[in-house]
């Protein structure tokens, strides 16, 4: 036989404890009883889930170099803020990519000479052909080379097209990439200093060199993992209270956004990845923070309660202990909502009724060996 062993995941707790042998002891030495007692009675039983989470802004980006080089100028720190477009690093080339870039443009080149060319074999064939002095299949092929010669001009100029709109930048000998920023925020954190060598972000396996990340810091959201159990307590828009360990004398609040209609696995337990969006004290509160959350959950009002240590479990059935005549009889009974100090019996009991708060047997078995 086991106590509700779990609180809130169940309904038992160190809390709750205290709770009960503090008011029983009382009614066991007026009934002269050799166990606590206390009272089924009639009331509320509001539920709160406590978490911990991390705090996340609501968007944040992951800013690359376009090309491999070197971070020759890194125009913000971290905490800036930055606008959409602002130049944030100014990356010179490899080796490799200034290579690649110079036969892009001498690709291009070349390609504009030879589309000129047959742009004019191709219209002095047209002229021949007028006057019947070349077949007409001379004139098709004149036309096709030129469609190809073409073709390959705008494909290399279109490849240059996407480089420049990237950042990457060619004057005379000099070439270099301008990263800019993609959105307005603040940068929270930058992963470079001037003068490392980074990895474009395009050109390499597992993504390239991360410089900058911006985060929009005006919407911060709080991840909180809820164990299974008590996912049925969460509902949409509850109101969370938010501290963190820095600011302890502070409270933030916030509100429940998300509940995910998947679990996943975390540490042998399954989890609900629960989103909180704060709606205020944003000030106590920065990116990586570790955040302790309080979900207010549902109250159930004027339901009959127990004090959690009054039930017991035997072969996996909940059982109190109803005190009839001084003498604990066994009652099954059936749970309902419960917290770290009552639980709701639906079932079993009616409110006044008296319950051992410890099982009657072992209490028996010490009072007559004196301890």
């Amino acid at each position: 036989m086991s106590r509700i062993s779990r609180a809130p995941h169940a309904v038992f707790g160190a809390a709750a404890f205290a709770f009960g042998c503090a008011s029983a002891s009382g009614d066991a030495t007026s009934d002269g009883l050799p166990f606590a007692v206390g009272v089924a009675d009639r009331g509320d039983i509001p539920v709160t889930i406590e978490e911990t989470g991390f705090v996340e802004p609501e968007r944040q980006i992951v800013v690359k170099s376009p090309i491999s080089g070197v971070a020759r100028i890194l125009h913000v720190e971290a905490g800036d803020a930055v606008r959409a477009g602002q130049l944030l690093a100014t990356i010179v080339p490899d080796i490799a990519q200034a290579n690649q870039l110079a036969q892009l443009q001498s690709e291009i080149s070349a390609g504009r000479i030879s589309v000129q060319n047959l742009r004019r074999e191709y219209a002095r064939a047209q002229e021949l052909s007028a006057r019947s002095l070349i077949a007409e299949s001379e004139v098709e092929s004149k036309r096709t080379e030129l469609d190809q010669a073409e073709n390959q001009l705008q494909a290399a100029e279109e490849r240059l097209r996407l480089m420049e709109e990237s950042g990457v930048r060619a004057s005379g000998d000099a070439q270099s990439a301008r990263v800019t920023a993609p959105s307005a925020g603040v940068v929270i954190l930058k992963g470079v200093e001037e003068g490392e060598t980074v990895v474009g972000g395009t050109s390499a396996f597992g993504g390239g060199t991360e410089l900058f990340t911006i985060g929009d810091l005006s919407t911060l959201v709080i991840k909180a993992a809820i164990n299974e159990v008590d996912i049925g307590k969460v509902a949409r828009d509850d109101t969370v209270s938010i501290t963190v360990d820095a600011f302890p004398n502070d409270t933030a609040a916030g509100k429940v956004r998300l509940v995910p209609p998947a679990a996943r696995q975390q540490d042998r337990v399954r989890v609900f990845d629960v989103e909180i969006e704060v709606t205020s004290g944003h000030q106590i509160l920065r990116p990586g923070m570790t955040a302790n959350v309080q979900i207010a959950g549902p109250t159930a009002q004027g339901v009959v309660r127990v004090p959690v240590e009054a039930v017991f479990f035997r072969e996996g059935r909940p059982t109190v202990f109803k005190v009839v005549d001084g003498e604990g009889v066994r009652t099954p009974v059936t749970l309902g909502i419960s917290n770290l100090t009552f639980v709701e019996i639906t079932e079993g009991l009616s409110a006044g009724d008296s319950v051992a708060l410890e099982d009657p047997v072992e209490a028996a078995r010490r009072a007559a060996s004196g301890r």
